[in-house]
């Protein structure tokens, strides 16, 4: 599964959709509607982690049907015990932070190949994006997070559109999710990136149409193959 997995992921551009509310009733309401509109990966947020727990997955599991279910566990410590987490709840994706001890991610890295899902470390905070990426990429991680968190955002004044040249190195040599206040009209500024993943939260989940804001991101997307 990890290998077929890897390849649909690099064949074309994927939408995720962030689902970091904390009452998963609410999550599967704009889970429907983000699946209706194309959305290809159904993030349970680490807010509904913590809510709603393996059962909450097992629930966007339920709907996801051939979707990809990704739990944004952000782990800090005990690695292999939280890749089990995501695996009883059927994720395909858990994420670590990358700025952790290397010691946590080998131990998600080698849980992970043994029960078959994917790990995606998450750069929030990191300093050295490209040199850390790097480290990550040797130490087994599939997947690089790009994420400047919205505090990040509000105080320094930046974007992930403001770091495009740091994401181009990364992206020369992994498969890349980019991820921070992304929405249809700043997507347009990150076709020309070769990045596999664009993470949008709030653009669909707080719009008064979930399926309508999901499908024009989604067609958004689609015009870097035209």
């Amino acid at each position: 599964m990890r290998n077929s997995l890897l390849n649909k992921l690099r064949e074309r551009k994927n939408l995720q959709v962030a689902l970091d509310f904390i009452n998963i009733n609410d999550a599967i309401k704009v889970a429907k509607q983000a699946i209706e509109g194309g959305a290809e990966i159904i993030e349970d947020g680490t807010p509904l982690i913590k809510s709603a727990g393996i059962q909450g997955l097992l629930k966007l599991d339920e709907i996801a049907n051939e979707k990809i279910l990704l739990a944004d566990t952000k782990t800090a410590d005990a690695g292999d015990i939280e890749v089990e987490i995501a695996k009883r709840g059927n994720a395909k994706i858990m994420t670590v932070l990358g700025i952790m001890d290397d010691s946590t991610i080998e131990s998600a890295v080698n849980k992970a190949k043994e029960l078959d899902i994917l790990v995606q470390a998450d750069l929030i905070n990191v300093k050295d994006t490209i040199q850390r990426a790097k480290e990550l990429h040797d130490i087994g991680v599939d997947i690089i997070g790009f994420h400047v968190g919205l505090d990040v955002q509000k105080k320094r004044n930046i974007t992930v559109a403001s770091l495009k040249e740091e994401i181009k190195e990364i992206s020369k040599f992994t498969i890349v999710s980019v991820a921070g206040g992304l929405n249809a009209s700043n997507i347009k500024d990150l076709l020309d990136i070769p990045i596999n993943i664009y993470v949008v939260g709030g653009a669909i989940t707080r719009s008064n149409n979930p399926y309508e804001a999901t499908k024009e991101i989604v067609n958004v997307i689609n015009t870097s193959y035209k």
